[in-house]
């Protein structure tokens, strides 16, 4: 009998181990920087900023972060292009952007952030490239990220790139 608790306990043990830790190994976040971080990397680097506006309330902002964000196509496609930074809209926490001092709430106002989640893409200027509201699952969102990171906005439609990608939106 005892012989058979220590086996159980043995096999609860690698249970855990398996599935408790390594998933969380696996899965790694986002690397999210502050506003000043990410344009001074950002001029530095030749890279762009992602900005991701947010609310603690929203649904697919946690949608995002749980679905779309941990896929390796994603964290990919932002490394290469992009220094992601969250911004609470609803937030009085300062930040600084173009080395001014305001709170996330008014850095949202400013960028006319009227609904969460949004992405807006700038330059090394802080100079907005392009803005995308809502969720996107990630076989768009990848796209999107390498799309504006590889200078294509306004060169051809974001919809041409998708097709040429092997994404139909039409359907």
């Amino acid at each position: 009998m005892k012989f058979a608790w220590s086996l159980r306990g043995f096999l609860i043990g690698l249970f855990v181990l398996l599935f408790g830790v390594f998933p969380a190994t696996a899965q790694q976040d986002i690397n999210w920087k502050s506003l000043s971080e990410a344009q001074e990397l950002a001029k530095e680097n030749g890279k762009k900023v992602m900005l991701f506006a947010e609310a603690e309330w929203c649904g697919y902002c946690k949608k995002m972060h749980k679905e779309v964000f941990p896929k390796q196509t994603v964290q990919d496609s932002l490394h290469k292009y992009f220094y992601p930074v969250k911004v609470d809209i609803e937030s009085d926490r300062k930040i600084v952007f173009n080395g001014s001092s305001l709170t996330e709430r008014q850095l949202a106002r400013r960028f006319r952030v009227s609904s969460t989640p949004t992405f807006i893409f700038l330059d090394q200027d802080g100079n907005t490239i392009g803005r995308q509201p809502g969720f996107l699952p990630t076989n768009i969102f990848d796209k999107l990220v390498a799309f504006v990171g590889s200078d294509l906005t306004g060169k051809q439609s974001f919809k041409q790139y998708l097709k040429k990608h092997g994404v139909d939106i039409n359907r």
